[in-house]
C-alpha cells in the first residue's frame, strides 16, 4: 500500500472504528465509578499532560493563523515548546506508571493499550527534541493535512515528504483513535485476569481491600 493510500485511507478507517466502539459503549451498561475515588499521581499527571499536549495540538488545527501569530515571536514560541515539551514528560512519567501497575495487576489488555499510547508519547517527544519548533513547523504540515481530511478532500502529498519518524506518529494517532472507544468495552475481558474486587477507575487509585 503506497503512503498517499495509507495517508488516505487509515483517517477514515480509524473515525468509522470510533464511532462504532462510541456506539457500543452508550449500548453496553457499565458500572458507575465513585466520584470520590481519589486519583494517584500518575492519573493526575495523565490529565495535566494530556490537557496540555491535546490543546497545543488542536490549537494550530482550529485557529492555524492566531497560531502563526503567536509562535512568530521567538519569545513565545519558546515558551509554548517548553510548555508542550513538560505536559509531554508529564503525560509520559504517568502513563508509564499507570501501565505498570496495570501489568502487576495482571491487567494485561489496559496495559496494552497504555503502553501503544506511551509509544505515540515518546515519540512526539523524540520529534519535539529532535526535531524542534514543531509548534511553528506543525502549521503548515501537519494542518493543512487535517484539514484536507476534515473537507473529505484528502491530500498527502506534504505528509509523504515529512521526516519518518513523524509519519509514523501520525498513523499511529489514528490507530488509538480507532482504539480508544474499545479500551473500556474491553475491560470486561480484562476482569477475567484479576478478581472483580480490584477493578478501579483507569486514573484512579483502587480503595483498600481492608475497607471492604
Amino acid at each position: 500500500m503506497s503512503d498517499s493510500l495509507l495517508f488516505s485511507f487509515l483517517p477514515y478507517a480509524a473515525a468509522v472504528a470510533a464511532v462504532a466502539g462510541t456506539v457500543h459503549r452508550v449500548t453496553v451498561r457499565t458500572p458507575a465509578t465513585d466520584p470520590r475515588e481519589p486519583w494517584t499521581p500518575a492519573g493526575r499527571a495523565v490529565l495535566a499532560g494530556g490537557v496540555t499536549v491535546i490543546l497545543n495540538h488542536l490549537l494550530g488545527l482550529a485557529a492555524p493563523r492566531a497560531m502563526q501569530a503567536f509562535v512568530a515571536s521567538p519569545a513565545r514560541l519558546f515558551t509554548l515548546e517548553a510548555v508542550s515539551l513538560i505536559g509531554g514528560m508529564l503525560l509520559g512519567w504517568g502513563l508509564s506508571s499507570l501501565t505498570l501497575r496495570r501489568a502487576r495487576e495482571g491487567q494485561w489488555l489496559l496495559a496494552g493499550f497504555l503502553g501503544l499510547v506511551l509509544a505515540q508519547v515518546l515519540t512526539g517527544l523524540h520529534i519535539a527534541v529532535t526535531l524542534r519548533w514543531g509548534s511553528a513547523w506543525y502549521l503548515h504540515l501537519a494542518v493543512p493535512y487535517l484539514r484536507s481530511l476534515l473537507a473529505f478532500q484528502p491530500d498527502a502529498t506534504l505528509m509523504e515528504k515529512a521526516p519518518l519518524v513523524f509519519q509514523v506518529h501520525t498513523l499511529a494517532g489514528f490507530v488509538l483513535l480507532a482504539l480508544a472507544p474499545f479500551a473500556r468495552a474491553r475491560k470486561a475481558a480484562a476482569l477475567a485476569l484479576v478478581p472483580p474486587a480490584s477493578e478501579s477507575n483507569l486514573l484512579a487509585t483502587p480503595r483498600e481491600e481492608t475497607a471492604r
